[in-house]
């Protein structure tokens, strides 16, 4: 359907996120790709988890959107929910960014994990995140 919420090909993984309020620009800060640590189980610093969500029509009051962390067995080891809203979204072209503060999260082993995007409980995609040591 040309009107069902869809995930632009866009999860970015940053230290900061601010938003201006005066122009609603959002600024991100500390881009980065993967988690790296000299020991793992580790934990992470607090961060965020930005995405775009696109092709939203029709008047919307409130839409629940979530980022999961998931381990490779699917299990949620940390989350965050927002939402998008009428004053939030507009016309059809509109591409709402939400920034998740994403809690510090513990990664048990080295690998992947996956950040996963539901728009009202639906999956609409995701992006690995990796875990990595330097050995």
């Amino acid at each position: 359907m040309d009107n069902d919420p869809a995930l632009t090909p866009a999860i970015i993984f940053s230290d900061s996120a601010i938003r201006d309020p005066v122009t609603g620009k959002l600024t991100l800060a500390g881009i980065f790709q993967r988690f790296q640590s000299l020991k793992i189980p580790f934990t992470s610093p607090p961060f965020f988890s930005t995405v775009f969500v696109t092709n939203i029509g029709g008047a919307i009051e409130s839409l629940p959107v979530t980022m999961n962390i998931e381990d490779s067995g699917g299990r949620i080891i940390s989350t965050a929910t927002g939402h998008i809203s009428a004053g939030s979204q507009g016309e059809r072209i509109h591409v709402p960014e939400i920034a998740f503060p994403l809690p510090p999260t513990t990664f048990k082993v080295a690998g992947q994990y996956k950040a996963v995007v539901l728009v009202a409980g639906k999956r609409l995609g995701h992006r690995v995140l990796n875990v990595t040591t330097p050995y």
